[in-house]
């Protein structure tokens, strides 16, 4: 509040009234919620598979193909992709290159095992001597210690198992790696391969050629026939591990998979797919007013639409953007006229207007989102209009909640691509909830707008229903939809109606009649030390109500206005003539001057205690605004008799109220109430012709003096007024019949 203050005593800027405060709060209105609306424009017709064709025959303006369903499309397209076998070019090792290679493995073994064996014979150490590690390092054999001796012990002929010798090992090795290596192995788990085929590329050949899936093995099956090959032979367990590990060396994949190749063949194939069923040719009748909407018509539906949009040119999206300008700026035109002169206080407040476009932007991002959401339900059921609706009946009135409600609608279908049925079912709801919070007591009673804003979207959403014969399935999942809206939109309400009063500083009835409660504790106060006062201002509290009522003003604002407007005289009650029970004037022994201010402080200190217990802007300007720049008359005339004798000048400014004068129809009539009540009381014999004059005389005193130049009352308004206090006080001054008196004996 502080960095407020600063910038508009600097700047010269008013927030709550700048106009270009206003205008710029248009603006960001006006622009997001034309990013909020569909970047195309929409057939605006309803094409929902089942749903009755109501409007005109459609004719085709020109030829174009109908294409497939998106998703049956897209599902056609994964099948087709899965019978395409994978692609692989072949990388096979020639025979002879692969013996030479065996051949010099063991050539480079038999020369580790000489070596080993003529370590030995010299007694320099054996198979696992340090001298040997270069050797073992170019076989690249990883085995322990253990089996390098069990296998130097074969080439030893130290153990022949079964006859088994190491020259007999060599050849059953070399015979195993040969013949296995000879078959096809891909580099991909085999698993993993969903065709019956694959497809493989070989050098110097334009066509690829199909082998069957299962004559073709993974490294991992090939080492496994090996190891079933080598075991039958060979029944040393280490002998067998050792033998393996050689042969993973010399068995490598020839078969690669090529990812590029397989998924350009997958997309030759996807791109043969035809998007089209058929055609339709200009002129054509695409359906028949009353025609039920098919599979097929819907197909034609949708192609018609999408071969329009494709025909859309650079002009066309011009000329489609600023018709998107031109809806929103209508409606938001519409609603700015309603406000100027329906509403013009809440117009000039740019505050109000603030909220009221954030509550427009808020729903239209919920609208939005509810296109976005990809979700198989009917979220648009959840987009909260009741919410706004009742806000602003509580926060305003329900006139202009019931319009802006209608202009929320109204861009909730449009940026929903002109949804018929969400906005009639959102209007339902919404306007039976304008109803439920109309005359709203206290705040719980918002809950109570659950059962209007089921009954609302109940009734519509069963009438869209039957009339579009949809499925009982469909409607009820609706139906739950719109409960959850009913549950919801009441929580909702009532935390933001927290929010936005605070924010905005708006002062709703439901804060009136809080205020009005006479616990509060300036109230309690000011009945305990100034109950004079205190009865004064119940009185004025009924005599103003009734007078807003009768003129359309707000009668809450007006009763609770009198009950703070002179907390002020708690700080000094006993200089005011209702307080002072034991009839004790202490303005006897003060000079007429000092007695006028101490008079008009109890204004300033009002205003002091009023922001003191944070009561609301509203509720504050009756305490100054009672007055208005009237003359504290008595002592005014006292100052002057005094001054005539003394031959001095009096200055009526010293003795006049600071004022304002009353700026609204409430302040108007409390500054009427607050005299009468007063004068009310010191006539004698109050019948209903004095209490009438009295009420002439105040009122004309008033309206001559120009205090009520800057309200609203008008010469109409003031003869309601005249006849509601006039009704008021012949009640409370009534005549009463005098009883003969009992004689004591």
């Amino acid at each position: 509040m502080k960095f407020k203050g600063i910038f508009q005593s600097k700047m010269g800027i008013d927030f709550k009234t700048n106009i270009y405060v206003k205008l710029a709060i248009g603006l960001i209105t006006l622009f997001v919620v034309i990013l909020f609306l569909p970047s195309y424009e929409n057939i605006d017709i309803e094409s929902e598979l089942g749903t009755i064709w109501s409007h005109e025959d459609l004719i085709a303006t020109f030829t174009f193909p109908i294409y497939k369903n998106e998703q049956e499309f897209e599902n056609e397209k994964i099948e087709v992709s899965k019978l395409i076998s994978p692609v692989f070019y072949e990388t096979r090792v020639p025979e002879s290159k692969l013996k030479d290679s065996v051949n010099e493995y063991f050539g480079l073994l038999d020369d580790l095992l000489t070596k080993a064996s003529n370590l030995e014979k010299n007694k320099e150490g054996g198979i696992n001597s340090e001298k040997l590690i270069s050797l073992k390092e170019k076989l690249n054999l990883e085995i322990a210690d253990e089996h390098w001796q069990k296998l130097f012990s074969y080439y030893k002929n130290e153990i022949k198992e079964n006859n088994v010798s190491y020259q007999n090992i060599k050849i059953i090795l070399r015979q195993t790696v040969l013949n296995y290596s000879s078959n096809s192995i891909i580099n991909v788990n085999k698993t993993s391969v969903s065709t019956k085929t694959i497809s493989v590329k070989r050098d110097n050949q334009k066509l690829m050629d199909n082998e069957e899936i299962d004559k073709v093995y993974d490294k991992n099956e090939i080492l496994g026939l090996i190891r079933n090959k080598i075991n039958s032979q060979i029944q040393d367990e280490i002998l067998r591990g050792i033998l393996n590990t050689i042969a993973d060396k010399f068995i490598t994949e020839n078969l690669i998979f090529d990812k590029t190749l397989t998924e350009l063949e997958i997309k030759n194939k996807v791109d043969q797919i035809p998007k089209t069923i058929g055609i339709v040719k200009e002129n054509e009748r695409i359906i028949s007013k009353h025609d039920p909407i098919n599979r097929n018509t819907k197909l034609k539906l949708d192609s018609y639409k999408k071969v329009r949009l494709e025909k859309v040119g650079v002009q066309d999206y011009f000329l489609q953007y600023l018709g998107k300008v031109l809806m929103v700026t209508v409606m938001l035109i519409l609603l700015v006229l309603f406000l100027l002169y329906i509403r013009s206080r809440v117009f000039f407040d740019n505050s109000k207007v603030a909220l009221i476009a954030s509550l427009i932007i808020l729903l239209c991002f919920f609208a939005f989102l509810s296109l976005k959401l990809e979700i198989n339900a009917p979220v648009e059921l959840l987009i909260f209009v009741s919410v706004a609706s009742m806000l602003l009946t509580i926060l305003f009135d329900s006139r202009l909640a019931f319009y802006i409600t209608i202009i929320i609608c109204l861009l909730v279908s449009a940026i929903r691509g002109g949804d018929f049925t969400t906005m009639f079912i959102s209007i339902s709801g919404s306007v039976l909830a304008i109803f439920s919070v109309r005359d709203i007591k206290n705040r719980s009673q918002i809950f109570r707008s659950f059962f209007f804003i089921l009954i609302g979207y109940s009734v519509s959403i069963s009438s869209i229903g039957l009339d579009r014969a949809e499925s009982i399935s469909k409607v009820i999942t609706q139906l739950i939809y719109g409960g959850v809206n009913a549950v919801m939109s009441p929580i909702i309400a009532y935390g933001l109606l927290i929010f936005y009063e605070k924010t905005f500083k708006i002062t709703t009835d439901l804060t009136l009649l809080e205020l009005a409660d006479f616990n509060h504790p300036l109230l309690k106060e000011l009945s305990t030390k100034a109950p004079g006062t205190f009865h004064h201002s119940i009185v004025m509290g009924n005599l103003s109500e009734a007078a807003a009522e009768a003129i359309g003003a707000n009668r809450a604002l007006a009763r609770v206005g009198c009950y703070y407007h002179d907390i002020g005289k708690t700080v000094r009650p006993e200089y005011y003539v209702e307080n002072q029970i034991e009839r004790i004037n202490r303005h006897e022994t003060l000079d007429p001057n000092m007695s006028a201010k101490i008079i008009i402080s109890h204004v300033k200190d009002g205003i002091e205690l009023a922001k003191k217990y944070k009561l609301p802007k509203e509720i504050i300007d009756f305490i100054p605004m009672h007055h208005g720049t009237t003359l504290v008359s008595y002592f005014y005339n006292k100052a002057k008799t005094t001054a005539e004798e003394d031959r001095e000048e009096v200055q009526d400014h010293i003795y006049r109220y600071p004022g304002p004068k009353p700026q609204t129809k409430e302040t108007g009539i409390v500054m009427l109430a607050d005299t009468l009540e007063a004068s009310a009381r010191v006539i004698d014999d109050s019948t209903p012709g004095k209490l009438e004059d009295k009420i002439d005389d105040i009122i004309t005193k008033r309206f001559m003096e120009g205090q009520l130049d800057e309200c609203e009352l008008t010469l109409k308004d003031l003869t309601q007024i005249k006849k509601s206090f006039l009704n008021i006080l012949v009640g409370i001054h009534h005549q009463r019949i005098k009883y003969p008196e009992d004689k004591v004996d």
